[in-house]
């Protein structure tokens, strides 16, 4: 594949390490994609800005960067989508660099990669995660670790999953992966790969250069990656010891939600700038920053930023800035 430059393409940086730009991880977050099951609220709030206990998922996903060491990463954006990259400036750790690529198409992640800069990323070890990819607790640098110190192609956090069929599952042999499969019809396993895709540089160009192609013409990196481990190229991994929590459809999110919320020991989140009034909620409820909620009784609710409700008593919904209710 030809070099993108990716002209014009705007940055946010950050602070610039005392080491050689090869010698340094980088991380590249996916923000891209429809996020249909997300619906009415992916409608209004790009994939990566959906709240998650009043943070946006692209926070997440830069803590847990910021816990392995990784200070320079990039955003993959749609067109037109200025909101991901401010977010993501604003939750950024102190020191880590953010900048931004765009991806005219959602074309698949293997795309998504292809339109950072290759000069950033060849020679280098590269982390490609999506967004709403939650990994939740547990030890997550020791993987990173394991992916910069040990001889392999890539490296793989794997997490169980109930619905193996849905997922890219993988097959272990100690701690390293002799078999991948793309949703297979008869999984051997439930070890499934929660979309933190961990690249050395041989990985990295076998992306770039020659990845592998869907029907829909997408650029698969869980379809690379089987190549590679067909091709006897070693790709390690283990289980993960945390939680993969799901935010992928709005009965995931308000599941997440509520998992998220017993570690507060609270089952009730407002916002302070939040205006309630005469409502009774919970549990399982958070509600946003700027929303306005006049005689409301809710259970098991996610009320993004901004929205306004007015006399009713629900559950089990998700309502957008705009105030629209979705449900599951």
């Amino acid at each position: 594949m030809a070099e993108n430059p990716t002209d014009g393409v705007p940055s946010i940086e950050g602070e610039t390490k005392g080491v050689h730009m090869a010698e340094r991880p980088l991380a590249v977050i996916l923000t891209g994609g429809k996020a249909t099951r997300l619906r009415p609220l992916s409608y209004e709030l790009p994939k990566a800005l959906v709240p998650v206990l009043n943070r946006p998922l692209i926070a997440y996903a830069l803590e847990r960067l910021a816990e392995t060491g990784i200070d320079d990463v990039w955003i993959v954006v749609m067109p037109g989508d200025d909101r991901t990259a401010v977010a993501a400036h604003e939750a950024a750790p102190i020191g880590v660099s953010i900048n931004v690529a765009i991806q005219p198409e959602p074309n698949g992640p293997g795309d998504a990669l292809a339109q950072v800069p290759h000069d950033q990323l060849r020679g280098r070890h590269v982390a490609v995660i999506a967004a709403d990819a939650l990994l939740h607790g547990g030890d997550l640098k020791s993987q990173f670790d394991s992916w910069l110190s040990e001889p392999v192609d890539a490296w793989l956090p794997l997490a169980p999953t109930d619905v193996p069929k849905s997922m890219g599952i993988a097959q272990l042999d100690g701690e390293r992966i002799t078999e991948f499969i793309e949703k297979p019809e008869h999984p051997k396993g439930n070890l499934a790969s929660p979309a933190w895709w961990l690249l050395g540089p041989a990985a990295v160009d076998r992306v770039l250069d020659d990845p592998v192609i869907n029907a829909k013409g997408e650029l698969e990196m869980s379809g690379t990656l089987t190549a590679i481990i067909e091709e006897g190229h070693p790709v390690g991994g283990r289980r993960f010891d945390g939680e993969w929590l799901d935010t992928g459809t709005l009965e995931a999110l308000l599941a997440t939600q509520a998992r998220l919320l017993e570690e507060r020991e609270s089952s009730v989140l407002i916002a302070p700038d939040a205006d309630v009034e005469n409502c009774e909620l919970g549990p399982n409820v958070v509600v946003g920053s700027g929303c306005r909620l006049r005689n409301v009784k809710l259970s098991n609710a996610l009320v993004a930023p901004g929205g306004h409700l007015e006399a009713i008593e629900d559950s089990g919904i998700v309502v957008t800035p705009s105030g629209e209710i979705g449900r599951p």
